[in-house]
């Protein structure tokens, strides 16, 4: 406690118990060990988080069952990472069934523990947290326990309230019609096609079957652009049809038998 504080009675701001958890000494800040407090954030807010809640752990791949779905999240590190002068690093979600996994690979499939990457549905939860793709940064200059503290935030604001709301298939109907505008992008007429079909929203997949046939039908316009040796640019315009996006609907409606 300084002098001017003892002399007043006036306590210095106690840390919060994330700050506790990072060495913040600003005369030290060039050999700050990055790394080590990407390590801190992971263990002491991100896994405390889905311990909590319930969930199983695979290093930063984290899972849940609930009912029929299976809830999943992963902490993705960008590939540009030297741990010198900046980690960064976002987060992804998602929800996994292994029927419609099942019906779109055409075989029998079981996952213990599905990733992110292996859900019909998936998604940036900065999407939700921050309107965009969001990624969070750890450098020399930033303060880390800020960070954990904005990650704990968001876990909790936004993570959690879509875990909590969305546990069964017939649920994720719901959240499908509700944000639409930020599912769509992640969403495959595949993927889309099975989720109506097995939450019996037959008329709604029947309608999605016979669109994606006829998108599928018309030709892709692809422009590549040529450099000839003397330097010259040309610029070659070629159409073609996606048969394997053909075949794939095609194959979704004679299991459904529509008439295409």
């Amino acid at each position: 406690m300084g002098l001017f504080s003892k002399l007043f009675g006036i306590k210095p701001a106690q840390k919060t118990e994330i700050e506790n958890k990072f060495s913040t000494d600003k005369s030290s800040i060039e050999t700050v060990d990055l790394k080590n407090h990407f390590d801190q954030i992971c263990k002491g807010t991100i896994i405390p988080f889905f311990k909590e809640n319930g969930f199983k752990k695979k290093t930063l791949h984290f899972a849940r069952q609930t009912n029929d779905i299976t809830q999943c999240f992963n902490v993705q590190k960008s590939q540009w990472n030297s741990y010198n002068d900046s980690v960064t690093f976002t987060f992804n979600f998602g929800f996994y069934n292994s029927d419609i996994t099942s019906i779109i690979t055409d075989k029998e499939v079981q996952n213990e523990f599905p990733k992110t990457y292996d859900c019909f549905i998936q998604n940036r939860l900065g999407t939700f947290s921050h309107k965009r793709d969001h990624w969070y940064t750890i450098a020399r200059n930033i303060d880390p326990s800020k960070t954990a503290e904005q990650i704990k935030t968001d876990l909790e604001t936004y993570l959690k309230p879509i875990f909590e709301n969305y546990t069964s298939l017939d649920k994720l109907k719901q959240f499908i019609d509700k944000d639409e505008k930020y599912i769509s992008p992640t969403l495959s007429p595949y993927y889309l096609i099975a989720f109506y079909m097995l939450t019996d929203q037959k008329e709604k997949g029947r309608k999605t079957i016979l669109e994606h046939y006829q998108n599928a039908l018309k030709p892709q316009t692809v422009t590549d652009t040529i450099v000839l040796p003397d330097g010259t640019r040309k610029e070659k315009v070629t159409s073609h049809i996606n048969q394997y996006y053909i075949d794939g609907i095609k194959k979704l409606a004679d299991r459904y038998e529509v008439k295409l």
